[in-house]
């Protein structure tokens, strides 16, 4: 079937993901829905598409390629973060030495967030689209056509894009970047992503972020008002929190389920309950209808309490991913996390007296860290009894304030294929060296799961064989922690 426009997400398996062997099968493979939005809102507006997720398909570069090749596409659309943009890259150039009249346009956290360096380095790429892509790659499109899908006028006409906001080009041997374009003020606009496009059944959350199946994965906020120091999704989606209305939100579920026979909504937002109200709307539309559907998501602290964390309960919510990230007051400090240990204690403890299983998030090598304060925090996610702790390594994203200051607190590597949070690219004065951090990970993670308390409370939980498969792959995938 052929597409005027294919949007690719570039090989990438959950192994290099977690840098180690972590088993197959094992789930971890989530739908590109920043991809999958761009091309509902392209098709809308009349442009034929395709998504090629080459992680879901197993596709190499030269499967990308091929394709792209039998689409007979006019554009492709690269996305990229930071730790998979060299595959976007070596995509790319297969597709330039097959294709070099194809216009190739990239988008994503890491050139939104170094668009020169992108562009400078990388002339498989034409032209980045910068933050959000929906508006900016639309009129893109339309100022191609005008052009007749020519790609050397159409580069070539620098006066032409540069009315163009949201983008970088090349012009002339300098890279130029236009003035920003305004986000979307209304998400409502938006029409759900281009499931339809993706191999759906190869999607799994890991075993500890699903209770049944199929699980569909949904995104109903843009932005996020906190400012930590070590996250880069401000530069793209900003500090002002956007969000599709509740019952817009409530829509999409009906419609999965409609489609996919969806059991459960894993919720990929930054922090589902920055808005209360919005929680609370959320929550009683789901209510309401009397939707058989349980969903995941993603809070902060100090934006929940018992009541309504039992309204959630209520609604289907069963899990909740925090990121409390450090034991040590001095750190959470440090990372400008904005909450204290006592608010993370009660926010844990509130969580599970409403019935609501907790994921907590901790930062290893984080500034101004030794050992003994990383050995604090591994105690701190024991006192808290999380149903499941992951303990990430301090990766410092371009773009943050923490890629900013690196360097005042210890060495810096800056090689991007590392840049996952499951490598040492940032080694604290705290720290002698690489293998220390590793170390102290490999600790981390033995001495929360090695518990005889974790054990006999996962197995009080087994209810069904489903849930024993769970537990297997769960096992697999701490065997490659430990």
């Amino acid at each position: 079937m052929g597409a005027d426009v294919v949007f690719v997400y570039p090989p990438f398996s959950v192994e290099e993901r977690y840098a180690r062997k972590v088993g197959k099968r094992i789930g971890g493979d989530l739908p590109p829905l920043g991809v999958a939005s761009l091309a509902a809102f392209i098709r809308e507006k009349g442009w034929s598409v395709d998504v090629i997720d080459s992680v879901a398909l197993g596709l190499s570069s030269d499967g990308v390629t091929r394709r792209i090749t039998e689409a007979g596409a006019k554009v492709v659309g690269f996305t990229a973060l930071t730790g998979n943009f060299h595959r976007a890259v070596e995509c790319a150039e297969a597709l330039r030495k097959r294709l070099p009249d194809l216009l190739t346009i990239v988008g994503g956290h890491h050139p939104t967030i170094m668009p020169r360096e992108v562009l400078d380095e990388n002339v498989q790429f034409d032209i980045a689209v910068l933050r959000e892509g929906e508006t900016t790659l639309l009129e893109l499109l339309e100022r191609y056509r005008a052009a007749e899908f020519r790609r050397e006028p159409f580069l070539q006409d620098a006066a032409g894009l540069s009315r163009v906001r949201g983008i970088a080009y090349r012009a002339n041997t300098e890279v130029a970047v236009t003035e920003p374009r305004e986000l979307i003020a209304d998400l409502d606009e938006l029409p759900f992503p281009a499931r339809d496009l993706l191999p759906m059944d190869a999607y799994m959350p890991l075993p500890n972020q699903y209770l049944r199946l199929p699980v569909m994965h949904m995104a109903a906020i843009r932005g996020c008002p906190y400012a930590c120091t070590f996250c880069s999704n401000n530069a793209v989606f900003g500090r002002k929190i956007r969000a599709r209305s509740p019952a817009r939100t409530v829509d999409e579920i009906e419609h999965v389920m409609k489609e996919y026979g969806a059991r459960e909504i894993s919720f990929w937002d930054d922090t589902m309950t920055a808005n209360r109200r919005w929680m609370e709307e959320f929550c009683g539309e789901i209510v309401r209808r009397q939707l058989d559907i349980t969903w995941t998501g993603y809070a902060r602290v100090n934006t929940v309490d018992l009541p309504l964390l039992k309204r959630m309960k209520e609604a289907g919510c069963w899990n909740l991913f925090y990121g409390f990230e450090a034991g040590d007051q001095r750190l959470l400090d440090n990372i400008g996390k904005g909450t204290t240990l006592d608010v993370i204690r009660d926010a844990a403890r509130w969580t599970q007296e409403a019935g609501i299983e907790v994921r907590g998030s901790f930062m290893l090598a984080l500034p101004g860290e030794t050992p003994e304060l990383a050995r604090k925090t591994v105690e701190f996610a024991v006192e808290l009894d999380c149903d499941y702790a992951q303990f990430c390594i301090t990766t410092p994203y371009p773009g943050t304030q923490l890629w900013a200051d690196a360097e005042k607190h210890g060495r810096l590597s800056k090689n991007f294929r590392n840049y996952h949070c499951w490598a040492p690219v940032f080694v604290p004065w705290g720290y002698r060296d690489e293998a220390e951090i590793q170390a102290m990970e490999r600790y981390a993670v033995r001495r929360f799961y090695l518990r005889p308390r974790f054990v006999w409370k996962c197995l009080r939980k087994i209810r069904s064989r489903d849930d024993v498969i769970r537990y297997l792959k769960g096992l697999r995938v701490l065997l490659g922690f430990v």
